[in-house]
């Protein structure tokens, strides 16, 4: 196992203990990984380590293991997007244990089936409710189809037009009331951001939709970086939360065009 003996210098685990061996404990935690006894490994390091006496590599070993029973925690009650996004997120450590790696991306794919499987299985029920292609039943009105793109097309124009109401505040020009109202215009495109990603993890295949979530997750922190860097001219300042909100609330608009136009049918 990857690093797994690296990890266990367990001579400091039992300092103060007087529990185990170096070699029980060690022989032990291995098993218990080993054999997916991931409950069993949290106590063994539990039990035996001391608040100061633990090592930097058991520590990150230890944090590994918390944050991987929130994924099992996630997909004992089915969540299944909750178990990507924790998966996705835990396989992004470098220093990750081999035995968690194999069992997380194990996980992703039977998450990204049962999704897969959930949207098939809506569609089909859909389809039950008309004809094959969808249509309604007879006698039943035939409403003009709209695809999503043009759903959410019609939904970044709402936002367009109700984010014109903070005009006057900016004419005006009192900086309390303008980093008011950038929140506000922030806060309405965050909303619809989250809004467009939702509906792109029901309708996208499970592998777009993988490389979407990683994606995503760089540019919420380029997002941010890009509003502390455009703060920073006013660092000190009474204009430096109005200048990171702008910012934020800006490349979040942007953002919208953006999953709209190419991810959208």
């Amino acid at each position: 196992m990857k690093k797994l003996l690296g990890m266990f210098t367990v001579c400091l685990l039992l300092v103060g203990c007087g529990t185990e061996s170096e070699e029980q404990l060690k022989d032990k935690v291995i098993v218990a990984l080993e054999n997916e006894e991931y409950d069993k490994a949290l106590i063994l390091i539990e039990q035996n380590s001391g608040d100061s006496q633990i090592d930097e590599e058991t520590k990150n070993l230890y944090a590994q293991l918390l944050e991987f029973k929130e994924v099992e925690e996630a997909r004992s009650h089915a969540d299944w997007d909750g178990v990507l996004e924790k998966a996705h997120t835990l396989l992004e450590n470098p220093e990750l244990e081999t035995n968690l790696k194999t069992k997380l991306e194990n996980m992703i794919e039977e998450a990204e089936l049962e999704i897969n499987k959930s949207i098939r299985e809506n569609f089909e029920q859909n389809s039950a409710n008309g004809d094959e292609e969808g249509n309604p039943p007879p006698g039943e009105p035939e409403d003009t189809p709209v695809s999503l793109k043009e759903k959410y097309l019609a939904k970044l124009a709402e936002v367009e037009k109700s984010v014109k109401e903070f005009d006057e505040i900016f004419d005006q020009g009192i900086q309390v009331e303008m980093t008011a109202a950038e929140g506000e215009i922030f806060s309405k495109w965050d909303m619809l951001l989250n809004e467009i990603y939702a509906d792109l993890k029901k309708t996208l295949p499970p592998n777009d939709m993988s490389k979407l979530r990683e994606e995503q997750h760089d540019w919420l922190e380029y997002r941010d970086e890009k509003a502390k860097e455009a703060a920073l001219q006013y660092k000190g300042g009474s204009m430096e939360t109005l200048q990171y909100v702008s910012t934020q609330a800006q490349l979040t608009k942007e953002r919208c065009y953006e999953l709209v136009e190419l991810y959208m049918k």
